[in-house]
């Protein structure tokens, strides 16, 4: 996940500047301080505000003390951006009504990995294009409910950046980002059926829909090795199990209740060094002496024997089955 940003961020209005001129002084003084509140960013407007002119905004951008970041919106200081900062540029960029959207929300949110295309702005209710390194989309009218701010960068609010991102997503990552929105308690199932309701129409629709409705619901997964457990395990129709979930003090990778069965997975880039063996023996030893079944796969099993580690736990699913039975 991509980092959050390091402190509290907000918009600077243009009576928050006015007071600053009365209080710490003209010119670059309070445009070093509105920067301080936009992660080092400040737009051609505030710096005028400000009382900071062309001429010197032309010299400070000649020394490399101010760097151009789009047009009318400045980085002070040195070019390198922080976290969060190249969303709030575009949101500076494009004006009163831009909020950041989409894969570039969901990034912002932390629910996927950080976004290396050009930032996704939506405008509500004024006429602003795409321009070079900003993609631009717009909207006559949006509900409050669907607006929001993270780290003080106004940005559509989570249910809808779901949305909107189940139009684009790839493999099973609208799934991961659905449940990891789940456990960071930023959206609801209810939440997202409300969004649905309000935006029928809108082109993420049906595969948010599709995740919402699928049997277990959108499962956390935290690793590439559980992720391709967890296409297995659907793919051979067996039940879906719940994930991550705390036994005994030990976290589950996958979890079936009703059959005391644990499966555990070891991932990709997994190396069997002494403190990795002792702790996954303690956890198995605990789940076990909790009364669960532990099985445990490698990453190569997953991969090269697919069948071999469907079979084992369909065996154990079975096995509890038939003792409820007997």
């Amino acid at each position: 996940m991509r980092a959050l940003a390091p402190f509290p961020t907000k918009v600077v209005e243009a009576d928050a500047i006015w007071g600053a001129v009365g209080v710490r002084g003209p010119g670059e003084v309070v445009a070093s301080w509105v920067a301080g509140q936009q992660l080092e960013l400040i737009t051609a407007a505030q710096l005028r505000l400000a009382g900071v002119s062309r001429d010197v905004i032309r010299t400070r951008v000649r020394q490399g003390t101010m760097h151009r970041v789009h047009i009318g919106v400045y980085k002070l200081g040195t070019a390198v951006m922080l976290s969060g900062a190249n969303e709030l540029a575009a949101v500076l960029a494009c004006g009163d009504g831009a909020l950041v959207r989409r894969r570039s929300a969901v990034a912002l949110f932390g629910l996927a990995e950080a976004w290396t295309g050009d930032p996704e702005i939506l405008v509500v209710g004024r006429d602003c294009r795409s321009r070079q390194g900003i993609e631009v989309a717009r909207v006559p009218a949006l509900a409050s409910a669907d607006r929001g701010f993270q780290h003080g960068i106004p940005i559509t609010a989570p249910a809808l950046t779901l949305l909107d991102f189940a139009a684009v997503a790839a493999g099973d990552d609208l799934e991961h980002a659905i449940a990891e929105a789940y456990v960071l308690k930023l959206a609801t199932e209810r939440q997202l059926r409300a969004v649905i309701k309000r935006h029928p129409h809108r082109a993420g629709v049906a595969a948010l829909r599709t995740e919402l409705d699928r049997a277990g619901g959108p499962l956390w997964t935290a690793s590439k090795a559980e992720r391709l457990m967890k296409e297995l395990i659907r793919k051979a129709d067996l039940p879906m199990p719940r994930t991550r979930v705390p036994i005994a003090g030990f976290p589950a990778d996958f979890l079936w209740p009703e059959h005391r069965l644990i499966v555990e997975v070891d991932g990709y880039r997994y190396h069997r060094h002494r403190y990795a063996f002792e702790r996954d023996h303690r956890r198995d030893r605990a789940h076990k002496n909790a009364g669960y079944e532990v099985l445990r796969f490698t990453w190569r099993q997953l991969n090269e024997e697919p069948f071999t580690v469907i079979a084992a736990i369909a065996i154990a699913i079975g096995a509890t089955r038939a003792e409820r039975v007997a």
